[in-house]
């Protein structure tokens, strides 16, 4: 199980810190919820690469815990980072955001391609989010225009709360891997070159 936490720093003071972060203290198990006095212990790390917007890598340590009662083990994923992403999640985004707004972005062309491409393919997931939060909103069929509008939402709350507030939002992740079959729609959207 992913536990996702805000420690308040970016990347290249979390690897500098590498085991000497301040990982959350918990009071009850995240998975089973039960009391944790006792019943929740440290499992060791695994190291994991962080890539920055300047495509700087930095070998980082996540912290695992071990819940005696349900048997989870629980990784604590920093808030900057994506589940099976190398590269942080702002510089993701702000790769993406660039793309959507026509400029020019840095990088390697195709792990853009491969940003765009997912995030067009999880604009009904984004959708689905909002909708849930609240907001009152229609989807077109222009994946472009509706994924530019969705980015500005992102922008607004902030990255960071996103992503954290949309954990586990139909069973997913931002960014992640469509699970529903149904929802994946045409390609329609440009993909850069």
């Amino acid at each position: 199980m992913l536990y996702i936490h805000d420690f308040e720093i970016e990347l290249e003071e979390y690897a500098l810190k590498g085991k000497m972060n301040e990982f959350p203290v918990f009071d009850y198990c995240p998975s089973c919820n039960s009391f944790v006095q006792g019943n929740l212990h440290r499992n060791g790390y695994y190291w994991r690469y962080g890539i920055n917007e300047n495509d700087e890598a930095f070998h980082i340590p996540i912290c695992r815990l071990r819940c005696l009662a349900c048997k989870a083990n629980i990784s604590i994923l920093p808030s900057f980072l994506i589940p099976y992403f190398q590269h942080t999640l702002y510089t993701i985004v702000d790769r993406v955001r660039q793309f959507l707004e026509g400029k020019k972005v840095s990088g390697c062309r195709q792990q853009l391609g491969h940003y765009v491409k997912r995030f067009c393919e999880r604009i009904h997931w984004i959708h689905s989010f909002f909708v849930d939060s609240g907001h009152q909103l229609g989807l077109s069929k222009d994946i472009k225009k509706e994924a530019q509008k969705y980015m500005k939402m992102i922008l607004d709350i902030g990255i960071s709360p996103f992503f954290r507030r949309s954990w586990g939002h139909l069973s997913s992740y931002f960014m992640g891997k469509l699970i529903l079959p149904y929802l994946k729609h045409e390609k329609n959207y440009n993909r850069p070159t």
